[in-house]
């Protein structure tokens, strides 16, 4: 008697090999991008709270910053390493929004945001990620562009 395996015996091993993968690895990129979303709304509420912080030292919250750039403002208040940019691990860009009172109205008249982060990637995938667990309101700005809310005033017309 031989040892080893038939032609037919390695077949039926690689094909059960093959549907168990065909299987499991949607479900990792699921977790994997649920998990980067996670990330990402970790790095919020390290900002609101940095914000925040800044707002209750200064009277005022930082001004509106360009995306990938820290307003000199509020990097006292971050993290030693803390990082608006996160590419290339993540296609992600955040970007502190600022739009000052003008007249009594909102700078930003659409949406009506006043404080923000936003988000800019190209990845749809794990915008819907994100939107899927972020408790709060959030607006598709423009582009790439995604601002996740800290505080707006609402539209009195509006009902």
């Amino acid at each position: 008697m031989k040892n080893g395996f038939t032609l037919i015996e390695t077949m039926v091993v690689l094909t059960i090999v093959g549907i168990l993968a065909s299987l499991s690895i949607p479900e990792y990129m699921k977790a994997k991008k649920m998990a980067q979303a996670v990330s990402v709304i970790a790095d919020f509420k390290v900002i609101h709270t940095a914000a925040v912080a800044c707002f209750l030292e200064k009277g005022k919250y930082p001004p509106d910053y360009y995306p990938g750039g820290i307003p000199k403002e509020l990097k006292p208040y971050l993290p030693e390493d803390f990082k608006f940019s996160r590419t290339p691990e993540l296609d992600v860009r955040y970007d502190w929004e600022n739009w000052v009172l003008a007249n009594g109205k909102p700078k930003h008249p659409r949406t009506g945001i006043l404080y923000g982060i936003s988000v800019t990637t190209k990845d749809k995938v794990l915008v819907k990620y994100i939107t899927s667990i972020y408790q709060g309101k959030f607006y598709y700005s423009l582009g790439n562009n995604y601002t996740f809310i800290m505080e707006e005033i609402p539209d009195k017309n509006k009902k």
